[in-house]
């Protein structure tokens, strides 16, 4: 007989398994109880009881050590395994020793009791996971049993570009889907997808995901497959729904990196609109000031900002961001900057230093505001050179250079800005065609360079 026959044949009576195995817990439950009732008119029929269970007992462990060649391995398959082959000696041991009854039949009862509570239990885990008893229970009982109660928090409080495509939307899928067959109790076909390095490692069929190639990778295959197909994962139960198996396509195709942020920007607009449906996110664009975390600034610290001269205003309802600009009619204090620095470096987003005359120190300032996005360094005087420094503030969106020296000297600087939007350089030293090649570098940043006046001709006004 063909290998992969037998093979099929072992798996096919190995899944009688669940159905046989409630005799033997059936009969050898009511032996050991009924070893405990007085007299001995029950006794034919006591050891009656004792035989079926063991038969049965020997039937449900065959069988099962069959269907376990299936399940891949595992601490608790292996307890489950022997516990069982135990549950059929003692019973066998139970059945003799029931002839003449007494304390030692009794005591037999009590073990083979025992022991099918522990192997029953452990089955229960290989089928259902380790929290099936308890995950229901009220919670100061599962705090007794130290069960997770993370389902009874909230599943997500925090910003959503802090979400993990992974970690926190396909992780808890797989969990729910796929755990149950593959963990570190059990494994079929080799596979634990329970720890996301064992995930990469594969199984016996090999890896279970080829970043970058969805439609290669053995774990989206399975679960895209017809469910008539015996292969079709997960087996039985309900298939994993579109919005599940769209974001596992998604993450494998874009990596299938653990520790990826759900960058919002980036999503496909069908993947954007699954999300937000099944998991209720605002995933609309935000401004980047919405996205920063710092803590809001106490009152103390923002009046001794005022008292420097700056002039402050929430710059996002959502943190701590700040727009600053001097206070008009009001002095800087000469170390205003510095202090600004010190005390609102992660807050300040949005800085106005029109018409201030700016030494070098004082533009190395700027590299202490890791937030900062918008600047206005209009009718700025400015040291020479002065403005490499803003190499150094990746975030920067926004860069007015109005009524300044800057001239082309500005553009190498500018071009290592990733995500300039606006640029504003009318009345500056910058020269047509020194525009016009960072325009073609850089075609998504919007240049204004104001607009030069030409009289009208008398030729062009008849």
């Amino acid at each position: 007989m063909p290998p992969l026959l037998l093979a099929d044949l072992s798996l096919f009576f190995g899944r009688f398994h669940p159905l046989v195995v409630h005799l033997p817990i059936g009969f050898l439950l009511l032996a050991a109880l009924l070893e405990w009732w007085p007299g001995e008119k029950l006794r034919p029929a006591l050891r009656l009881m004792w035989w079926l269970g063991a038969a049965s007992a020997v039937v449900a462990a065959a069988l099962g050590w069959q269907l376990a060649a299936e399940s891949g391995g595992g601490d608790t398959l292996f307890w489950h395994r022997w516990l069982g082959v135990g549950v059929a000696v003692v019973a066998i041991g139970g059945a003799w020793l029931a002839r003449r009854g007494g304390p030692p039949a009794r005591w037999a009862g009590v073990l083979t009791a025992g022991l099918l509570a522990v192997t029953g239990h452990l089955g229960g885990n290989l089928t259902h996971g380790s929290a099936y008893l308890v995950e229901h229970a009220p919670a100061p009982v599962r705090q007794l049993l130290a069960a997770d109660l993370a389902d009874d928090e909230p599943w997500h409080d925090g910003p959503v570009d802090s979400l993990r495509l992974y970690a926190d939307l396909l992780k808890p899928l797989l969990a729910d889907n796929c755990e149950r067959c593959h963990n570190a109790d059990k494994q079929n076909g080799g596979l634990r997808m329970d720890r996301a390095a064992l995930l990469f490692a594969g199984g016996d069929t090999g890896a279970a995901i080829s970043p970058g190639q969805a439609d290669a990778s053995l774990l989206y295959r399975r679960v895209t497959l017809p469910r008539r197909n015996r292969k079709a994962m997960p087996p039985g139960g309900e298939p994993l729904d579109f919005t599940a198996v769209r974001l596992l396509e998604y993450w494998i195709d874009s990596g299938a990196d653990t520790l990826a942020r759900l960058m919002t920007d980036e999503l496909p607009d069908d993947v954007r609109a699954l999300v937000e449906r099944d998991y209720g996110l605002d995933l609309s664009p935000r401004l980047f000031v919405q996205k920063i975390t710092a803590p809001a600034l106490r009152a103390q610290t923002l009046e001794q900002l005022r008292q420097l001269g700056w002039q402050l205003s929430p710059a996002a309802p959502e943190n701590g961001a700040l727009d600053v600009k001097p206070a008009p009619g009001r002095p800087l204090a000469n170390d205003a900057l510095q202090q600004l620095t010190d005390l609102a470096g992660p807050q300040t987003a949005y800085l106005n230093l029109t018409g201030l005359t700016l030494a070098e120190a004082d533009l190395g300032q700027l590299k202490k505001f890791p937030n900062l996005n918008r600047l206005n360094l209009s009718r700025c005087r400015l040291p020479p050179g002065g403005l490499s420094v803003l190499q150094e503030l990746p975030y920067l969106e926004s860069v007015n250079l109005h009524g300044t020296a800057a001239g082309d000297e500005v553009f190498p600087t500018l071009s290592a800005l990733p995500r300039l939007e606006r640029l504003y350089l009318w009345q500056t030293a910058v020269t047509p065609p020194a525009v016009a090649a960072f325009a073609a570098q850089r075609p998504g940043v919007s240049i204004d360079t104001g607009f030069v006046f030409r009289p009208v001709s008398s030729a062009s006004s008849k």
